[in-house]
């Protein structure tokens, strides 16, 4: 598999902006992603919190099929447990999920340096609402509480 910093072991932070083709609406977010290999899959946590209101937990587990694919497993309390396909190359990465009528939508992680990211998604509800995200992640030198501590000083 190429190799994104993305997918090692560590933490990364980002922010970003949520919109839908519903309403004009757009939500704020910061996000959190922090990996462990084990074996040869690849685990990783998401939190997502909406300023002023949610905050979302999302796992994935990431496995190899080949140097240019694997297979994602995400599971979210809200949603369930679902599998999609993903690809990957030197810049990019990306997965989608498709189970129509239910839940289906992909991400694509493009690397612009080796410890950041651009991320698009898009996700489509069982009622047709598109969900749109446009984020930036970037490398966290500090574990979250050590990132805290630095503030409050």
């Amino acid at each position: 598999m190429y190799k994104h910093t993305l997918l090692e072991e560590g933490s990364w932070q980002g922010s970003g902006q949520v919109t839908f083709n519903m309403t004009p609406d757009i939500l704020y977010f910061r996000t959190r992603w922090t990996c462990h290999n084990y074996a040869s899959n690849i685990h990783a946590t998401q939190i997502v919190e909406i300023v002023a209101q949610d905050r979302i937990t999302n796992h994935f587990t990431i496995c190899k099929k080949d140097p240019y694919s694997f297979q994602i497993i995400l599971q979210n309390e809200l949603l369930g447990t679902f599998q999609g396909n993903g690809v990957i190359d030197d810049n990019v990465i990306a997965w989608e999920f498709r189970k129509p009528g239910v839940f289906e939508g992909y991400e694509v992680y493009e690397k612009i340096q080796d410890d950041e990211y651009l991320l698009h998604a898009e996700y489509l509800s069982c009622d047709q609402a598109r969900t749109i995200i446009h984020a930036k992640l970037w490398n966290r030198p500090y574990g979250i509480q050590e990132e805290e501590q630095k503030y409050e000083k």
